[in-house]
């Protein structure tokens, strides 16, 4: 695996839990598989001794996040799973109009579809569909793509104005390795007032040779820190099918984010956080919301 394509996990690991980022790493195979599976398959496509896989398989089995089938000796997710954040962000994920957003796109397309956000100075894939193998590489769920030099990481820059851009990428520069080459501030400003005129970014043989990539950033109004949504595949159909990809995830978004798509307005600052994205509003626990009430209640009052 090229370092570009390792997972999240695979970044500072000084910062990272090793028993947590393997939890998390293991709830993230599932979602690509999609099937239940067995210890060995998990140990062998993420790299972790047997014995420590079927601890950590048996203690999420023991939580209610995996149910184990006795029979066939393989492991899948419960309902307890997707449960865990629906009430995060209802306009993304009411009726699951995020997921089908995306499903849509990548059967109308026939092509790979993923959805990206920034995680500090990349951008990191949260959701890959590709059923038809469309691509000739694997891309796992949790890669990283530098902001700066990748096709998603233009679109999410995108929904940040030139001053922030700047901030961003003078420090970027300032703590590079010394072999890595500076990012040429000027020349990505130019590039990012391209991508908001056109209202997407093509990338051609530029981060894996032979490959390309159409990104496109989601409405800002609608989500909590910019999302960008992009079409993968054969550079040569990239090229070809330009207009035709761009038409699709414009009628697909209207159709699904429609309120939201209109000619962009500079909002209250009060109304956006750090990352670009409206303000989450989440519902403020009520007392008979469990155990961890009365501990949230605390850290928050007066």
């Amino acid at each position: 695996m090229k370092s570009e394509d390792k997972p999240a996990s695979a970044g500072d690991e000084r910062h990272i839990v090793k028993s947590v980022a393997r939890t998390l790493e293991i709830l993230e195979f599932f979602d690509e598989v999609r099937q239940p599976v067995n210890v060995i398959t998990v140990s062998l496509a993420l790299g972790y001794p047997q014995s420590s896989t079927s601890a950590l398989l048996r203690s999420m089995v023991a939580m209610g996040y995996l149910k184990f089938d006795r029979v066939q000796r393989t492991y899948v997710p419960t309902d307890r799973v997707p449960l865990l954040g629906c009430w995060l962000n209802p306009t993304l994920f009411a009726e699951a109009s995020l997921p089908r957003l995306l499903h849509a796109i990548n059967e109308r397309s026939g092509q790979l579809v993923l959805l990206a956000a920034r995680n500090g100075d990349h951008a990191q894939y949260i959701q890959v569909l590709d059923p038809n193998h469309a691509v000739n590489h694997h891309i796992r769920l949790g890669t990283k793509r530098p902001l700066a030099t990748s096709g998603v990481g233009k679109a999410l820059l995108s929904a940040h104005d030139d001053s922030e851009v700047k901030r961003i990428f003078h420090r970027i520069n300032a703590y590079r390795r010394e072999d890595m080459e500076a990012i040429r501030i000027p020349e990505l400003l130019s590039s990012l007032a391209d991508v908001r005129r056109k209202g997407y970014f093509v990338s051609i043989d530029q981060v894996v040779q032979g490959s390309g990539l159409i990104a496109m950033l989601m409405p800002t109004e609608c989500t909590d820190r910019p999302l960008a949504i992009g079409i993968g595949a054969p550079s040569d159909t990239i090229i070809s099918r330009e207009s035709e990809l761009v038409q699709i995830m414009r009628e697909e978004m209207r159709r699904f984010f429609g309120e939201y798509m209109h000619e962009p307005k500079e909002p209250r600052a009060a109304n956006r956080n750090a990352f670009g994205g409206r303000k989450m509003q989440v519902a403020l626990p009520s007392k008979d919301r469990g155990p961890y009430v009365s501990i949230w209640n605390e850290a928050h009052s007066g």
